[in-house]
């Protein structure tokens, strides 16, 4: 089965996220796009906005890496846009990290308008609900 509009936006900015294609990251994009990471010792700002904004969190997220996955596990359209759960996946010399982010997009015009991260969790149970 084929993903609805919304969830295929989602799948698609994070395959292109994995795949370092920051053009195809940015046509998936608004131009005022606002981004709120989940946070911790990963990022060095609690928002990121516009094209600018997305590349620099793009660096901060990838650039302690040899190779960085964003996987989407499972997505749902909503109302407003999709929500779904991410498997993140560093990879350097011997090392991974891994670790499970939800993540609630809002869409506008058929492209990402803000992309909040959150505790997996409680993104799994809204995909749970009815």
């Amino acid at each position: 089965m084929a993903d609805e509009p919304n969830v295929a936006i989602l799948r698609g900015f994070h395959e292109a996220w994995t795949r370092g294609d920051l053009p195809a990251v940015l046509a998936l994009v608004e131009d005022d796009v606002v981004v709120h990471p989940l946070h911790g010792a990963l990022f060095t700002r609690m928002e990121f906005r516009g094209h600018e904004g997305i590349h620099e969190w793009y660096r901060e997220m990838t650039d302690p890496w040899d190779r960085f996955e964003a996987v989407v596990e499972t997505a749902r359209e909503t109302p407003d846009g999709a929500i779904g759960v991410l498997r993140i996946v560093g990879y350097r010399g011997e090392q991974g990290f891994h670790a499970r982010v939800g993540v609630v997009c809002a869409m506008r015009d058929g492209r990402i308008a803000t992309l909040d991260a959150r505790n997996a969790g409680e993104v799994e149970k809204r995909l749970d609900a009815p």
